[in-house]
């Protein structure tokens, strides 16, 4: 499980750069590899400390889609440093770094999430909880929420 979690995030946040610079089409088929990756209890808890579920974050990103069109070249998310915490059962604990960068700006945060397999979803795991806080000294200007200066 370890290993799957482990591409769901890679994959997932390789999604996300795509959808938000336009390089996959617009079309619910593939968005589904956003929203049915989310357990519909899904929470998110923001580095400024805001908490999101899964219908309002869906809602946000689907209508992000090309927000970042302009900036391909000068954005990119990234995950760092991926490590499974605990697995007990079919759920497991992770924590990995995610990165951006925006016009040379970078920002990083520490993230947690806690995953259940689930055969429906994507990635064979689905997202149950997600934790964020800013790394020491690599809050976006201003602190924005994900992602920076789309909206």
């Amino acid at each position: 499980m370890e290993s799957q979690c482990e591409q769901e995030v890679r994959g997932f946040h390789a999604f996300l750069r795509d959808w938000l610079a336009g390089a996959v089409p617009r079309r619910a088929e593939t968005f589904a590899r956003f929203s049915g990756a989310l357990d519909d209890a899904l929470e998110v808890v923001s580095p400024l400390g805001t908490v999101t579920g899964r219908e309002a974050l869906v809602n946000e990103f689907e209508g992000l889609h090309g927000a970042l069109a302009g900036d391909a070249d000068a954005f990119d998310i990234w995950i760092e440093n991926f490590r499974c915490r605990r697995v007990v059962g079919d759920h497991a604990v992770v924590v990995y770094e995610e990165w951006h960068r925006r016009r040379g700006a970078r920002s990083a945060r520490l993230s947690t999430a806690l995953f259940r397999r689930e055969a429906k979803a994507p990635g064979g795991v689905a997202w149950l909880h997600v934790h964020e806080t800013w790394l020491p000294g690599l809050a976006p200007e201003g602190g924005e929420r994900f992602p920076e200066s789309a909206s």
